[in-house]
């Protein structure tokens, strides 16, 4: 999944129990300082439902809900 995360202060570590998440980086051409991007990767082992990802901007907690659905059957 794609990360996408805007803050005028510093950025705390990106958190979820089910995701493997990336670095933050910003656009390499320096547009929109304040404005980070990043990658993560579902867990293999992560079971289908609702799970929260979030992190901090300055003394402010960023978070959001996501659904991981169940592989489809072979």
């Amino acid at each position: 999944m794609s990360l996408d995360v805007a803050c005028l202060d510093n950025v705390g570590t990106v958190h979820s129990p089910v995701l493997d998440i990336g670095a933050l980086k910003g656009n390499p051409e320096g547009h929109q300082p304040w404005r980070l991007f990043g990658t993560a990767t579902v867990r293999s082992n992560a079971a289908a439902g609702q799970y929260q990802i979030s992190t901090t901007c300055g003394a402010t907690e960023l978070s959001t809900e996501f659904t991981v659905i169940a592989p489809p059957n072979r």
